[in-house]
């Protein structure tokens, strides 16, 4: 098999996503000035991305960095103080909050502040929530975590990372159909719509692109790894196109990320928003397929517990 065609296998005959170089231009157009519009990442969010996944780094230089934003650090310290981490007295220590957290949590607060500040919070649009895509990728966040046994290792923050930011097109999509409807701008869609109930079909319905597609541009234009834009344009393969399709070097995250999203999916009972990813996906991360070997009792727990936990920071 040719390499066009191993890029162009699908599994799902009837229907697949599109791909970047798919989009209208016209709409690739209005899509690209409209993510311009959007300010960067802000700096010390992109240090604390970096000094958390480095496992050598220490607290104070974290607390440096956060206490640059006096809404990072008050997010920080009302969650190590709320009722689920039960203190016996409420404390004002930054640097102590950070070490009763872990890395894990202050990257996703520290994420959650950033996007917050460039995107907004509180917007609906259609079946977008903010808070309900908060709540979903710190979910895959978790999930995805647990497919690295070293969790003081470097991969297991960029897992945790990859995680946090899969759906960060969502956000944009939200944002984009209100200031285009403002406008006045209307979107083209697909024009071949084969009658798919997929979230990525309706997506392309409304806006003639998806968010994987959309999230990729935005994370390279806040400077973020090539590994983080891949993973994000990619993280729905599994479920449409085969394994050949996607860089060697991504395949694994891609998988991870792609294969926790239905994990979270299927635990909320929306199995059906996506196929299940193709077997060799499983195979590539040495766990057995279907998804429901890979949802053990340990795992439902640990999601439990983090659903648990943003019930005291949202």
């Amino acid at each position: 098999m040719d390499q066009d065609n191993i890029k162009n296998k699908v599994y799902i005959d009837s229907w697949a996503p599109m791909r970047t170089e798919d989009v209208d231009p016209d709409t690739l157009k209005h899509i690209t000035a409209m993510i311009d519009l959007l300010p960067d990442l802000p700096v010390h969010v992109h240090k604390i991305l970096k000094i958390v996944s480095d496992y050598e780094s220490n607290s104070k230089e974290v607390a440096r960095l956060a206490s640059s934003d006096p809404v990072l650090a008050s997010k920080i310290l009302n969650a190590v103080n709320s009722a689920y981490y039960g203190l016996n007295k409420k404390t004002d220590n930054l640097r102590l909050a950070i070490v009763l957290l872990g890395y894990g949590e202050v990257r996703n607060i520290a994420l959650r502040c950033g996007i917050s500040g460039v995107m907004g919070s509180g917007r609906d649009y259609k079946s977008y929530s903010t808070r309900a895509l908060w709540r979903h990728s710190y979910l895959v966040s978790v999930c995805s975590e647990t497919f690295e046994k070293d969790k003081e290792s470097d991969r297991a923050g960029v897992l945790l990372t990859l995680g946090l930011l899969h759906d960060i097109g969502k956000f944009a999509l939200c944002n984009a159909a209100l200031i285009m409807r403002k406008k006045g701008i209307k979107i083209k869609g697909v024009k071949h719509s084969l009658g798919s109930s997929y979230v990525l079909e309706k997506e392309q319905r409304l806006f003639g692109t998806n968010h994987a597609i959309i999230g990729a541009m935005i994370a390279k234009k806040w400077g973020l790894s090539k590994k983080v834009c891949s993973t994000i344009e990619y993280h729905h393969y599994p479920s449409f196109f085969c394994i050949d399709s996607i860089s060697k070097e991504y395949v694994k995250d891609v998988a991870v990320v792609g294969i926790s999203d239905q994990i979270v999916n299927t635990l909320a009972g929306e199995k059906n928003l996506l196929p299940e990813p193709s077997p060799e996906f499983f195979e590539v991360l040495g766990v057995d397929s279907p998804i429901d070997k890979v949802i053990t009792q340990e795992l439902k727990n640990k999601l439990e517990k983090a659903k648990n936990f943003l019930t005291y920071i949202s």
